[in-house]
């Protein structure tokens, strides 16, 4: 059921458009522009989420780099770990 603002396509097609017409559509056309948008608090968000990953990237990448020596020294010692899951 079309809204209560809104003209079947056929009234259009029968002549010009009148200035009723011509501000729904802008009206339409802006809130469209609106919906698009982001609202700050997703972009709050993201930029949350982007922090937190780069801080995990950062420990994951320390946690290797200080275990690093003992993953080598079990695998020279072979102390039978490899084989467990």
């Amino acid at each position: 059921m079309p809204h209560h603002e809104e003209r079947p396509a056929t009234a259009l097609a029968h002549g010009a458009a009148k200035p009723d017409d011509i501000e729904r559509v802008r009206r339409d056309v802006g809130t469209a522009a609106q919906a698009d948008a982001p609202e700050p608090s997703v972009d709050r968000a993201l930029g949350e989420i982007e922090a937190a990953c780069q801080t995990i990237r950062g420990d994951v990448s320390e946690l290797k780099r200080t275990m690093a020596p003992a993953r080598r020294a079990s695998t020279e010692q072979g102390d039978g770990h490899q084989g467990h899951v």
